[in-house]
């Protein structure tokens, strides 16, 4: 059985190598530039509050993490992108305890672990760096529920602090071991510690007051939540996340999509149809085998851990999947390891997990050419190249002035130009901030900044073009 696990995690590690080549982009100049200046003494201030760039609290896996990396790594993308699939594997391994512990099965786990690692969220979460933040919680979290599963309340204790100085995702795990102790009133009462540190946290990190930004609209409208749930639900079953802006009313597909991706929608939309209709029909026709505790549980601690996404529509993506993807896999393979106890339909079984691995293989794939984070890899790679072959020793509080490829295609009004395409792929100044060690350099773009008083200051004209 260990050499089992062992080949599913080497085979999960050679399935998704091909993302840590990516380099940078977007949000990861801004998370480095932050750090950039500062030193490993600075350590402890990040754990006394909120930083000043910062909307929430996650000072371990963000401000820690991204300072140790830069001063051994500086900007080279590789080991952070071998990072994130390093914590994935380690994740991968766990999803096999984890499974083990709660059904007590190891197939279950072995299932289970091959799914998550499998999944095409993985594949999100590999080009995105800062999906590090939502895994190291993942991390602590499963940790965390192991412990409490042995007993070993105090160390679980520790390991969901941990978790919520990763991301403010850990704030469900009281209500998972809820639901373990659900059954047991004299049990809840340990519960209380737990509640109490969520308590704490939300007093000390001011996590009431959200950024004010229009994504970040609270909407308690039922229709809408139900709408964020569905998401949630076909990204695990491997849809690809840009799905959703070709989806109108009814869940009516945009032909375009079909259009543009005719032989993705031949085999994924079938392959789909497929996998969603044979669990729903298997956990009718054997619900009383299905329908145990462990499966109960692990479905229930899919719906908590993506809670608290539901309530924000507009502030939906898939890397916020990666600790609902853990349970999302176990249940999935408590259903799959119930059919196939029956011999007669033990091949169905083989059907649903080929299928499975072929839409997310198909989705993974696609996101090569379609994810945000994926495609603004290579535009920035290509930016900062040519910046530094154009400009290699631009005067200290240089200022760079972004301006608009006029070959560049429409595409539409809320894509906008070539310069307000690099104004989101280099995150404004902080590229350049980067890239030459200087903090004083500036950038204006054209999209944003249309009355550039070009006379008045001495600039470094930039036309942004694009490998595409």
């Amino acid at each position: 059985m260990n050499k089992l696990l062992i080949f599913i995690i080497c085979l999960g590690f050679i399935y998704l190598i091909g993302p840590v080549t990516s380099y940078f982009s977007q949000d990861d100049f801004f998370h480095l530039r932050v750090v950039s200046q500062k030193n490993i003494s600075d350590i402890p201030s990040f754990f006394l509050g909120k930083q000043q760039e910062y909307g929430f609290f996650r000072p371990l896996s963000r401000e820690t993490y991204n300072l140790i990396m830069y001063k051994i790594f500086d900007l080279n993308p590789f080991p952070y992108h071998l990072m994130n699939l390093l914590v994935i594997i380690i994740n991968g391994l766990l999803v096999f305890h984890i499974s083990k512990k709660i059904t007590g099965i190891n197939i279950v786990g072995l299932l289970a672990s091959f799914l998550y690692l499998t999944s095409s969220v993985r594949n999100v979460e590999l080009y995105y760096l800062s999906s590090i933040q939502t895994l190291f919680a993942t991390t602590f979290l499963i940790l965390a529920t192991l412990g409490y599963l042995n007993k070993r309340y105090l160390l679980s204790l520790i390991l969901f602090f941990l978790a919520l100085l990763c991301h403010e995702i850990a704030i469900v795990f009281p209500g998972i071991i809820f639901l373990i102790e659900m059954t047991n009133s004299k049990k809840i009462l340990k519960l209380s510690p737990f509640f109490l540190v969520v308590l704490i946290y939300l007093l000390f990190t001011s996590f009431t007051s959200l950024p004010n930004q229009q994504v970040y609209q609270l909407s308690i409208n039922p229709k809408s939540i139900l709408n964020t749930f569905g998401w949630y639900t076909l990204w695990s079953f491997g849809l690809p996340e840009m799905l959703v802006d070709f989806v109108g009313p009814g869940f009516k597909i945009n032909e375009n999509f079909i259009s543009w991706f005719p032989l993705y929608s031949k085999i994924v939309f079938p392959l789909f149809l497929f996998i969603s209709i044979s669990f729903f029909s298997f956990v009718l026709i054997l619900k009383k085998k299905i329908l145990t505790r462990s499966f109960l549980l692990t479905s229930s601690f899919f719906i908590i851990s993506i809670s608290p996404f539901l309530f924000f529509p507009q502030k939906k993506f898939v890397y916020y999947l990666d600790l609902a993807s853990v349970w999302f896999a176990i249940f999935l393979s408590i259903i799959l390891f119930k059919i196939c106890q029956k011999s007669n339909l033990r091949a169905w079984v083989v059907l649903i997990v080929m299928a499975l691995s072929i839409v997310y293989k198909e989705t993974s794939d696609i996101n090569k050419i379609t994810y945000w984070a994926a495609k603004r890899s290579k535009s920035a790679e290509y930016l900062v190249t040519d910046l530094k072959n154009k400009f290699p020793n631009p005067p200290k509080g240089a200022v760079f002035y972004i301006k608009d490829d006029p070959d560049y295609p429409f595409i539409s009004k809320e894509w906008g130009s070539s310069s307000k395409q690099a104004f989101y792929i280099l995150s404004g100044s902080d590229a350049f901030k980067l890239i030459y060690k200087d903090s004083s350099i500036k950038a204006y773009y054209q999209a944003n900044d249309p009355e550039f008083k070009e006379s008045e200051v001495k600039f470094i004209p930039y036309t942004a073009k694009f490998p595409y």
